[in-house]
């Protein structure tokens, strides 16, 4: 494969990458709203677009492990500064900075949306906390103690003394 191919390779990868972190942004942001029961679902999501990204991101390891001079490998690297990009690599560094760019927004969002499941999570202890101490709990735990019928405590004739 030669350098432009190559290059429209890593572009074409890049493209996808985005797409898949647009769709991982919603997924994301969706958090902020959902039942707190559908937040596994949410989180298994995230994590399938991760691979997804992952495996991308072998692909594009393979194609710029390819390029002898090393520019193709530049352009992909998120910390490169645009000045040291080669003309022909530009579109490849641009499209890099947009996936940045979509990454950065979705590390933004995740902090707040731990917080939010935090929150749940504390509000959701607190509310077994005081029904666990509520009169109805105590009510329920003398009933089920007294018709307890897997262990009677009967008094037999031999263990009464009086």
């Amino acid at each position: 494969m030669n350098i432009n191919e190559a290059a429209k390779s890593v572009y074409n990868y890049l493209e996808e990458i985005e797409q898949v972190l647009l769709e991982m942004e919603s997924e994301v942001n969706t958090l902020f709203s959902c039942d707190p029961e559908d937040i596994d679902v949410g989180v298994e999501r995230i994590s399938q677009y991760r691979e997804i990204i992952d495996e991308i991101f072998t692909d594009i390891r393979s194609v710029t492990d390819e390029d002898e001079t090393g520019e193709l490998k530049l352009a992909v690297s998120p910390l490169t500064n645009r000045s040291e990009i080669n003309d022909m690599f530009a579109d490849v560094f641009e499209k890099r900075q947009d996936v940045n760019a979509v990454a950065s927004r979705i590390q933004g969002i995740i902090p707040i949306v731990e917080e939010r499941m935090r929150r749940g999570m504390e509000k959701t202890l607190q509310e077994i906390r005081e029904n666990n101490t509520s009169q109805s709990a105590q009510a329920s735990r003398y009933y089920n103690a007294v018709n307890d019928s897997t262990n009677p405590q009967r008094l037999s004739q031999k263990r009464r003394s009086i």
